[in-house]
């Protein structure tokens, strides 16, 4: 049940602050995992200069901004990523609590978008969904959903099945419309791993709502571009989208499209 902001801000403002320290861990697993170095060792570093970043550095979205985006060894530029990254996960972080309140939910959804924001951003910088990360967010889903909602069994296999079954259909019409593979091995993956965490419901409207907001992304940005329509873009961040969508606002956005086309 979604929990009352102006009462229990300062709830709220603890979960930022866990979820912004999260994006800073995810901010290490984006850089690493792709190059195939571990996300445990070394310590955080500059990439340019190698300089060690200090504890007091090191404080999500803060030490950005203190350091003026630069590096305090070679004062080299920051990538925005980093602040941005951190932000992004303690907002969605509030909104799972917004949404679910202190449930199991809340820990459950709060943790697929800190897997989500990761791959999301891996795939948009390399067009890549590292196995690592999905095969880590699958065991993560699994785990928890066992120790915390065991009644939850069925709709796990359901989303899991119906997230292949769905992704498999779009890979054989985009085939036919391109006449070429339009869909990665990594989505398939990716929407299976989503169906462990969200069950068959939050599936279909993952699949709806990150088909229409992809359409409408791809055909603006071919649009304006003029570049080709069958050209390839990430479709990670889409099923992302979709998702989040999904677990914030799935009845009501279902209950307008209903009344959109009932009129």
């Amino acid at each position: 049940m979604p929990m009352d902001i102006p009462i229990l801000w300062p709830i709220y403002a603890a979960v930022f602050i866990v979820g912004s320290g999260i994006g800073s861990f995810l901010n290490v697993v984006i850089y690493r995992v792709p190059r195939g170095e571990s996300i445990v060792k070394p310590g955080s570093h500059c990439p340019h200069c190698n300089h060690a970043i200090k504890p007091y550095e090191n404080i999500p979205i803060l030490s950005y901004i203190f350091l003026r985006g630069r590096c305090s060894g070679c004062q080299k530029p920051i990538s925005p990523r980093y602040p941005a990254v951190e932000a992004l996960m303690g907002g969605l972080a509030m909104l799972m609590l917004w949404k679910y309140g202190l449930t199991r939910e809340f820990f459950i959804y709060s943790a697929l978008s800190a897997v989500l924001i990761a791959l999301s951003v891996i795939d948009i910088q390399t067009m890549r969904l590292p196995n690592p990360i999905v095969l880590t967010g699958a065991i993560l889903a699994l785990g928890l959903n066992l120790i915390l909602r065991f009644d939850f069994l069925w709709q796990m296999l359901a989303g899991v099945l119906v997230g292949l079954l769905l992704m498999a259909f779009m890979g054989v019409v985009g085939k036919l419309l391109f006449r070429k593979e339009a869909l990665g091995m990594g989505d398939v993956k990716l929407a299976a791993m989503i169906g462990l965490f969200v069950g068959l419901w939050h599936t279909l409207g993952m699949f709806v709502l990150g088909i229409a907001v992809g359409a409408l992304v791809g055909i603006a940005t071919t649009v304006i571009s003029g570049k080709d329509w069958s050209r390839r873009i990430p479709f990670g961040p889409f099923l992302a989208l979709g998702t989040i969508l999904s677990l914030l606002w799935g009845k009501p956005l279902w209950q307008w499209y209903i009344h959109l086309a009932m009129r």
